[in-house]
């Protein structure tokens, strides 16, 4: 976070702001803790740098602490002193006097920070003011992480009321997307549900037929987040936006059954006589909801269950609960309209004309591939890009490394892994000199290895040698013989102190960043060492196959994330054809007839592409999102084509089918129109990709599934 001015810039104001908000938030139990640059901040951290100087002083060697060697440090500290820099190590020479601490220090702080004003970090143009908050929390929990963002700006009202903050990071993230998400499922969902309304209340004009088509829709719609939250603990924010589709679904199941009873026909009887094609038009539903369920990305697997699950309880209710409502009661209302077309429904060239719409989608999408696909994990981020862009630039004003490139280096243990790290450092330096990299951190500057940390542990003298070595040192020196007592001291206890661990950093900002930098995946360990300013990751990789190491390699998060997205795909296609061969299967043994069958699934099949096309030609990549949307376009064209195909005994019935149709229709691309004007990727992807499928579904339905 930074802390900026709300008036005019004053680097005081904004000084003592960020003191008062560290102090505060340093005492807050829900931080680890909170840094702004202030030197007293790193005491505890600088207190374990200073204890194990000597295991992690890189100078630590054989020789190191011998007569000339020592005469030499001591000459350096007399020099050192007689300079401005004295200052600063004046009161560590007597315990420190080969300077093993100051080494220490120059690995540790060789990253960039951002300048200091006033005892804090500030930008440069001293109008903003750096503080770096740890929570406890995960970064992923969304809400602790909201509740954290709450705590800073309240703390930072009683501080400094005149300052405002500007918060970022992966945390902020992760509760801004999820207010964002929660902001337009609510606010698209009043809409929908209010388009939906008022077009049942045209359609229907009766409060009863009314209430019985949104009792299946409700009941389908809570079961369905019960059992997200029974099956995974809690509901992923983006599940809670798509529920609200779910109405735009759900309503069309009773509206087949009330909108096809023939005039004085009971519920029952229209169940019985539509109730094949209604429970087929389900199961085909769920079929192609089905490949979301097996998806490995929890979000995708809880909008499956919660598709399956609500139209099966909303369709089985539909077929059920509204007939055993009903009764004996023939339910009256007034009947609309919809114009037959006939000329249209007659003429055999708007069916070609379909046909070539669908084969120039289809040529249009071959000769423009893979172009079209998303490649880019951004693209499907529910972080806006302002607040992105943001981001990137408090970083760079902080000076903060990019760590979209870094070296991972593995082992069985983690002590194979520091040591597998340690082993490319030299490289890492020479690749520096040669321009490759600007600069890389690596955990092993103040973790090494357990092996390094015994061999420089080796090469401590003992006491006696070491006090023999520094009395030859010290002849003909200004320093009193019992000046480094302390020295002696430190020496010996570092030669019995047990092996430098990640516990000794735990609460301060390098045991948060050793966490992240050392971890267990999989059973294995990784230590990850970030690289910056890579000039040629190609020419990087080729580096590292030279040192012949195979326990390390490069890791480029961009090429990651492409492959992770290309993944994704793949696994997504794969599951959509088995939904398909499912839907076929079904199709097949609910119609007994493999011609009706194709019939059906060819309208709903060719509204992929033309969807498809619609989408790419609109300027938008494809995604992950989108290919999911597409079995729902699957599902619901579906439905259309049963019953476009279902024959019919009268023109009557035909109206009634095409009044339902129109009906469902009307409420799917509402409900997923409105979707599609959410800010959030991901539901303006479902929602634009359903909409576009949901009509062209039902025009290549209206022409191609015909009955015979």
């Amino acid at each position: 976070m930074s802390l900026p001015p709300a008036g005019s810039p004053n680097a005081t104001e904004v000084a003592r702001a960020s003191r008062a908000l560290a102090a505060r938030l340093g005492r807050d139990p829900a931080f680890d803790y909170a840094a702004n640059g202030a030197a007293g901040q790193f005491a505890a951290q600088g207190e374990v740098l200073m204890r194990h100087r000597y295991v992690l002083s890189p100078g630590i060697a054989p020789g190191r602490f011998t007569a000339p060697a020592l005469r030499a440090a001591l000459e350096e500290d007399l020099a050192r002193m007689a300079s401005p820099v004295g200052m600063l190590t004046r009161g560590t020479i007597a315990a420190d006097p080969t300077g093993e601490f100051l080494a220490t220090l120059r690995g540790v702080e060789a990253t960039a920070a951002p300048a200091r004003r006033q005892g804090v970090w500030f930008s440069a143009d001293a109008t903003r003011a750096f503080l770096v908050v740890q929570t406890r929390a995960a970064g992923f929990d969304s809400l602790a992480q909201a509740a954290a963002m709450a705590r800073v700006r309240a703390a930072l009202a009683q501080v400094a009321p005149d300052v405002r903050a500007t918060l970022s990071g992966p945390g902020v993230f992760a509760a801004e997307s999820r207010r964002l998400i929660h902001r337009d499922a609510v606010r698209l969902g009043l809409l929908s549900t209010g388009l939906v309304l008022a077009l049942l209340a045209f359609v229907y004009r009766s409060p009863t037929a009314i209430a019985l088509v949104l009792a299946p829709t409700a009941l389908g719609l809570l079961a369905g987040v019960l059992v997200v939250q029974a099956l995974f603990g809690s509901v992923h924010a983006i599940t809670l936006g798509f529920a609200v589709t779910l109405i735009g679904e759900s309503v069309d199941y009773p509206s087949y059954l009330l909108l096809n009873t023939q005039p004085g026909e009971t519920a029952g009887v229209a169940a019985r006589r539509v109730g094949r094609t209604l429970l087929l038009a389900v199961l085909t539903t769920v079929a192609s909801s089905l490949a979301l369920t097996l998806s490995s990305f929890t979000g995708l697997a809880q909008l499956g269950v919660l598709t399956m699950t609500g139209v099966m309880v909303a369709g089985l209710a539909s077929h059920r609960l509204v007939p055993w409502l009903l009764g004996a009661r023939v339910l009256d209302f007034p009947r609309l309209r919809v114009p037959a077309c006939a000329s249209l429904a007659t003429a055999r060239w708007p069916r070609f004309a379909a046909l070539a719409i669908v084969l120039g989608a289809v040529t249009g999408l071959a000769l423009l591939h893979p172009r079209w696909w998303e490649h880019d994990l951004a693209g499907i981020s529910p972080v806006p890009a302002a607040m992105r862009a943001q981001d990137a630039s408090l970083r760079r004003e902080m000076g903060a490394p990019d760590v979209s490139v870094f070296l991972a280096s593995g082992g069985a243990s983690e002590a194979a892994a520091l040591e597998a790290a340690e082993a490319i450092v030299p490289g890492l330096e020479a690749w520096r000199q040669q321009g490759l990299i600007r600069s890389f951190d690596s955990p092993v500057r103040y973790l090494p290895s357990p092996a390094t940390q015994a061999a420089r542990v080796r090469a401590l003298p003992d006491r006696g040698t070491l006090e023999r070595n520094l009395r030859e040192a010290l002849k003909g020196l200004p320093f009193r013989p019992d000046a480094f007592a302390p020295f002696l001291r430190d020496v010996a206890a570092a030669r019995e102190a047990a092996p430098l661990t990640r516990a000794a950093y735990a609460g301060t900002p390098l045991g948060t960043k050793l966490d992240a930098q050392v971890v267990q995946l999989d059973g294995r360990w990784l230590v990850l060492t970030s690289v910056a300013g890579v000039a040629d990751a190609g020419a990087l990789r080729a580096a590292l196959a030279g040192l012949a190491d195979p326990r390390s390699r490069l890791v480029d998060l961009r090429q990651v994330s492409e492959a992770m997205l290309d993944g994704f795909r793949g696994d997504a296609l794969r599951r959509a054809a088995l939904g398909v061969l499912l839907i076929l299967a079904l199709l097949v043994a609910g119609l007994r007839s493999w011609r009706r069958a194709l019939r059906v699934a060819a309208p709903a099949l060719a509204a992929v592409p033309v969807a498809l096309a619609c989408l790419v030609a609109a300027g938008q990549r494809i995604g992950v999102f989108h290919l999911v949307a597409l079995l729902l376009v699957l599902g619901i064209g579906l439905n259309y084509a049963l019953f476009f195909e279902r024959p019919v005994a009268d023109g009557a019935e035909r109206d009634r089918t095409r009044l339902t149709l129109a009906l469902c229709s009307a409420s799917t691309v509402a409900t997923f129109g409105c979707l599609a004007l959410s800010a959030t990727p991901v539901l303006h992807a479902i929602g634009a990709t359903v909409a576009l499928g949901a009509v062209a579904s039902l025009v290549l339905a209206a022409l191609w599934a015909r009955p015979d």
